[in-house]
């Protein structure tokens, strides 16, 4: 899937998803965190779009999905940076998954151009 319909306040809005970075959580609603700085609150829940994405998507915790393809390192064994410059926390529980993920070479990505 290259590209998923969110809705917005006024109309449904098509996003890549290869420029998603991470989804964040919070109760019924999703906040989408984009490659280029933007940010999209929808009023389905996380789970909602864990089952509609699937790799390169990966929940790390009970309120983040992250696109692996942007997650650069792990700082230590509870968070990992994304390449928009934060840190997320990885659950215990999600730990052994996120590490064979990041143990798998793949094509780095590049920021787009602005």
């Amino acid at each position: 899937m290259n590209t998923i319909l969110v809705p917005g306040y006024s109309k449904n809005k098509s996003i890549q998803t290869n420029e998603i970075v991470r989804l964040e959580g919070s109760g019924n609603y999703t906040i989408f965190h984009m490659i280029d700085g933007r940010h999209f609150l929808t009023s389905k829940s996380l789970i909602y779009y864990e089952e509609l994405l699937s790799f390169p998507f990966v929940r790390i915790h009970k309120s983040c999905l992250i696109n692996i393809h942007y997650a650069l390192q792990r700082k230590t064994s509870d968070f990992v940076s994304m390449m928009d410059g934060t840190e997320v926390q990885v659950s215990r529980r999600r730990k052994p998954e996120l590490k064979k993920y990041l143990k798998c070479p793949r094509k780095p990505r590049r920021r787009p151009a602005e």
